[in-house]
């Protein structure tokens, strides 16, 4: 929920990892097969003792669309989740941001079990009166930031060795993609968002662009949107001291817009792997598996 907002300029986005090196080309093939050929081919390769090194290094390309699902392979729920936050120890200058707020995390969670597929899905409905052009560019942003850069793994009971002092413990894979719909009608959304014009306020907090809180857009902005974004997947802010967690580093940062810090305390930032616990929590429920056997882990 956003609060008064510094003007601050886009930072570019962070530089990809380098490439794995010579050493880690078997991690590299398992990788590549599970982003390719999917989780099923990677299993079956590594249980039945097959040679990753015989595998292509990309799956042919599908001429076909993928058969369609048989039951139980693509599993969905709606989430309607109670999210809290508790804020303190904020300066004077935002002592007013001090307190506990809460709100709802909507979304419907669809995992695909296909091998052709693979993936764990968020989708977020959401109704606006904004143009057309507006939500191509507030959705584009939101991907760009969210979608694509960590996958829900299940691990293994045992992990797999695949060659000296390198084993694999991931038993499933699937990259979390964010797909939002724009609806028509507001009863069918899972939020209505208000487009709001550059220098909007809302209760005296004011953003960038015009945005000025989870539900609040602003016209002018594809920055701090991704920050409200968050907040609809269920994460907290990660200002000053919320829930316990101290991110001033003991005073040595401000613990706002942090040069460097994740989405949820510089809106500027990158998506960090403990902003998807939510998303992890439910996909493990979903899935059927206890959520200590699951783990958030790059998608590479």
């Amino acid at each position: 929920m956003a609060r008064t907002r510094a003007q601050e300029p886009e930072r570019s986005r962070p530089r990809e990892e380098e490439a794995l090196s010579a050493d880690d080309a078997p991690v590299q093939r398992v990788l590549e097969l599970q982003r390719q050929a999917g989780n099923r081919a990677v299993a079956s390769a590594l249980e039945n003792g097959g040679s990753l090194a015989r595998q292509p290094a990309h799956a042919p390309a599908r001429a076909d669309a993928p058969p369609e699902p048989q039951p139980g392979e693509v599993l969905t729920r709606e989430v309607n989740r109670r999210i809290t936050e508790t804020i303190s120890h904020a300066p004077a200058a935002y002592s007013a941001w001090d307190g506990t707020y809460s709100w709802r995390a909507k979304w419907q969670l669809k995992l695909d079990l296909r091998a052709e597929i693979g993936e764990l899905a968020v989708v977020v409905r959401l109704h606006s009166t904004a143009s057309s052009a507006q939500k191509r560019a507030w959705t584009r942003a939101i991907r760009r930031k969210w979608s694509d850069k960590f996958a829900f793994v299940v691990l293994r009971e045992t992990p797999v060795v695949i060659s000296p002092g390198v084993t694999d413990d991931m038993q499933e894979m699937y990259p979390i993609r964010i797909k939002i719909q724009w609806v028509r009608r507001p009863r069918d959304a899972h939020y209505t968002i208000t487009a709001n014009a550059p220098g909007a306020a809302e209760d005296g907090r004011a953003g960038q662009g015009g945005t000025t809180s989870m539900t609040g857009w602003g016209t002018a902005d594809t920055v701090d949107v991704t920050h409200e974004f968050g907040h609809i997947l269920g994460c907290p802010e990660e200002y000053f001291t919320t829930n316990g967690v101290d991110y001033t580093r003991g005073g040595r940062r401000q613990g706002f817009r942090d040069p460097g810090a994740g989405v949820m305390n510089n809106p500027a930032g990158p998506a960090l792997a403990r902003n998807f616990n939510v998303i992890r929590s439910e996909a493990a429920r979903l899935r059927g598996v206890p959520r200590a056997k699951t783990a958030i882990r790059p998608w590479l």
